[in-house]
């Protein structure tokens, strides 16, 4: 059985992410700006420009409902909100609930299918596509929309 080709749309731009660029993960704090987003995966040109300059609103002072940056040294802008980037692959497989959302269905199936995927792998797999499936399609935005920022890697 062939792997099944995705193609991931933007959280924010909604427009196909070209399979030559990388993918970015966006936290929490991207979600509590931008309400819109569906998902957490974006392009680089919404990951890189879109962002805002500055997490304070005056020195030293957050503004209200901040949510700081998990994983950078230091909480100054958009960019302190990136989890991370890399290929398509790789990211839908660290980001499987909002890649869902995002095109990746077809392939995260197969993924939980294969045989040579280890096996809590393809259980963690399985667990998340039958809430998916579960899920009506009008609440599917709900299981991804409070995806957690760093859902850990499938390897």
């Amino acid at each position: 059985m062939s792997v099944p080709r995705f193609r991931l749309a933007c959280c924010l731009c909604r427009k196909p992410i070209p399979i030559s660029m990388d993918v970015y993960a966006l936290d929490a704090e991207w979600q509590r700006r931008y309400p819109a987003m569906r998902g957490i995966l974006a392009c680089q040109r919404c990951a890189l420009s879109t962002g805002w300059s500055s997490c304070e609103v005056s020195d030293g002072v957050y503004a209200d409902g901040h949510i700081r940056a998990a994983r950078a040294r230091c909480d100054v802008d958009a960019w302190s909100h990136v989890l991370g980037m890399g290929t398509h692959v790789g990211m839908v497989q660290n980001h499987p609930r909002s890649a869902l959302l995002q095109g990746a269905e077809p392939y995260l199936r197969h993924l939980a299918q294969r045989p040579r995927v280890a096996p809590a792998v393809a259980l963690r797999l399985r667990a998340i596509l039958e809430e998916w499936d579960a899920a009506p399609s009008t609440d599917r935005g709900r299981l991804t929309g409070g995806v957690a920022p760093c859902e850990g890697a499938l390897r």
